[in-house]
């Protein structure tokens, strides 16, 4: 099996030595040269707290192609830590609500509460204009024993986290299985849907998104790594990816970049192990932006 090529450029053209051994090669312009597929991913907000977030949303992609990635599976806490995420003094609200599934239920629940979210973090983002699926662990005792986002894109930091609270209060039937997951997609937008017909591209771009999105868990624990060393953990960089026929990465350059080195060469290693699925135009590059911690009022 082929091995990628992490490179990283810097002024005058100097190398700097990439994580784990991985073969560090100079910037050239063949290997930058446009070729097959060619599309461009929006930054990619890893953040500390957890939520996590794409700057702008991917094209709609393909007809009923889906912008949420597959959820990880989830054990239930222990008896003693179950409803560590909810609030212990709230009013428990009514579980016996018949005629819905759960999922509708919460749905029907925070639709209003997602809203109000939205709307007060206009303050923050005026032209945020996106969606985020809230995805709500429900334990034995049909608390919310953890709240998570997937998907997030084209909204503040303030709406993800304030629509996560507002779901903690929630209470449901104890599932049959011990534990539940259920999934509430918020679609927040003022605009019209768009009308024309996605290329090929666009549908490669749609799932590239959730290709990357699936990388949270390695770049979270390049973040956790740094932060817990003693390192730097701000950094961003662009990621530029040649990916094959058949959908595997085969170089990865960086640049620009700018903060902790160590944190994007960490990045740039799970960008290795990413596979994109064929490419429609046989191989294609790939641009995808990564910002850990960005700092307050940058986007």
């Amino acid at each position: 099996m082929r091995k990628a090529v992490v490179a990283f450029a810097l002024l005058g053209g100097a190398v700097a030595a990439a994580c784990g051994g991985s073969e560090v090669q100079p910037t050239t312009p063949e290997s930058l040269a446009p070729s097959g597929t060619n599309v461009e991913v929006a930054e990619l907000e890893i953040s500390a707290t957890g939520v996590d977030r794409f700057a702008s949303c991917p094209p709609p992609g393909e007809l009923g192609q889906d912008w949420i990635p597959p959820i990880p599976p989830w054990r239930g806490p222990s008896a003693s830590s179950q409803g560590s995420d909810t609030d212990a003094g709230a009013e428990a609200e009514d579980p016996t609500v018949h005629g819905q599934t759960p999922t509708e239920r919460a749905i029907a629940d925070t639709r209003e509460r997602f809203r109000a979210c939205w709307h007060r973090s206009l303050i923050y983002d005026p032209t945020q204009d996106g969606h985020v699926a809230i995805v709500l662990r429900i334990g034995s005792d049909g608390r919310v024993a953890h709240v998570e986002s997937y998907g997030a894109c084209d909204l503040s930091s303030e709406a993800i986290q304030c629509m996560k609270d507002t779901t903690k209060k929630l209470r449901f039937r104890p599932p049959e299985g011990g534990t539940e997951t259920l999934t509430i997609p918020a679609v927040l937008t003022s605009a019209a849907p768009r009308s024309s017909a996605p290329s090929r591209a666009d549908a490669y771009a749609a799932a590239a998104y959730i290709t990357i999105e699936g990388l949270r868990p390695a770049l979270h624990a390049c973040e956790e790594s740094a932060r817990g060393g003693g390192r730097a953990f701000v950094a961003s960089g662009t990621f530029a990816l040649d990916v094959d026929e058949q959908g595997k990465v085969t170089h990865v350059n960086v640049d620009p970049w700018s903060g902790a080195q160590d944190l994007l060469a960490c990045a740039a290693k799970a960008f290795e192990g990413a596979h994109f699925g064929a490419p429609p135009g046989g191989r294609a590059t790939i641009l995808a932006r990564v910002a850990f911690n960005p700092r307050a009022g940058t986007k």
